[in-house]
């Protein structure tokens, strides 16, 4: 049996601007909600809150503030990071999954861990229930991002609590998850990537319904990584055959690559990669092949097209602004 931990985070911020970010925290927690969900999502069996005594940010942002309606009272009566940590981690047990509403969470949670030299304590690979996802794949078209208070009046779920406190968002987010047709999404689990693979065995590969999705180990380049063949590779998402390829890799902004394939036994593979950046100046990819239709297929043909648009009209206006330079140099001659 598997308990969901239904987690939230309340998370304080530099109340003087951006120029004056901490170099490793952007956000620091103030407060942590989770509640407990039984395996089979019918009954909310435990709950789990504590404030968090600033270290790094002892002044409240305003729109914090504004938000939460924490003062700097109650966080100045707050526990020590690392404590809370610990007992929440000891609270979770052996056998959970962590849902969230989003992805920012967990991703804040474990820049807040390595701040206090509290590195790779969590499962790795990190597996979690991203119901923000499910939600926008259930309910809208699968890329829209609603906010928690709009799914929340979306399913009719009676609003008991303030939102914008960690154990009530918690809560909100657990009741989306018993309101919700979860079965039907429940194997689409999102991977953190917060750490990214380290050398080759760590990579991570999974195999969705209609894509897989592999997060590759770090490289020192992009060039490195793109010479890789497990990267470069175009292959089917079903059976692992080679694609006959109708458009190769090609890039918008050189973070995010595309391709376009065919499967004679399955049809259409489209194929993108995003680049991503890691502290310590390497690289790393994550790479999704997914079945398409004609239409998904003619939508790539259609985003080169633009790409290589938008690029003729970059080096349009570059030959514009070197023919007014020298129309200006010509005129300082005379």
């Amino acid at each position: 049996m598997m308990d969901y931990i239904v987690m939230d985070l309340e998370w304080n911020q530099n109340p003087y601007g951006k120029s004056h970010c901490h170099t490793d925290l952007t956000f620091e927690i103030i407060e942590i909600g989770a509640v407990r969900v039984s395996d089979d999502r019918k009954t909310i069996v435990d709950s789990f809150q504590q404030v968090i005594k600033p270290r790094v940010f002892k002044k409240l942002h305003y729109k914090i503030q504004e938000i939460t309606h924490f003062t700097e009272e109650e966080l100045n009566d707050g526990k020590d990071f690392r404590k809370v940590i610990r007992d929440f981690l000891e609270w979770c047990g052996d056998d959970y999954i962590f849902c969230t509403w989003g992805s920012m969470d967990l991703t804040e949670l474990q820049k807040n861990m390595k701040h206090y030299n509290l590195e790779r304590v969590l499962d790795f690979p990190l597996f979690y229930v991203d119901l923000q996802k499910m939600f926008s794949l259930r309910y809208d078209d699968g890329h829209m991002k609603r906010n928690l208070t709009s799914a929340v009046e979306y399913l009719n779920i009676q609003e008991e609590h303030e939102f914008h406190r960690a154990l009530s968002d918690a809560y909100y987010t657990a009741r989306i998850l018993q309101s919700m047709d979860y079965d039907k999404y429940k194997d689409r689990l999102s991977i953190d990537t917060f750490y990214s693979p380290r050398i080759k065995e760590e990579e991570i590969f999974v195999r969705f319904d209609e894509y897989t999705k592999l997060v590759t180990r770090e490289f020192l380049t992009k060039d490195e990584l793109f010479a890789d063949k497990d990267v470069r590779l175009m292959l089917c998402n079903k059976c692992d055959k080679p694609l006959k390829k109708h458009l190769d890799w090609f890039s918008d902004c050189g973070k995010t690559y595309y391709c376009l394939g065919e499967c004679k036994e399955h049809g259409y593979v489209r194929g993108k990669i995003k680049i991503k950046k890691c502290e310590e100046d390497s690289f790393y990819a994550i790479k999704i092949m997914k079945s398409t239709d004609k239409a998904g297929a003619d939508s790539i043909y259609e985003k080169q097209e633009s790409i290589r648009e938008k690029r003729r009209e970059r080096r349009q206006k570059y030959l514009n602004r070197e023919i007014v330079i020298e129309e200006w140099e010509d005129e300082d001659d005379d």
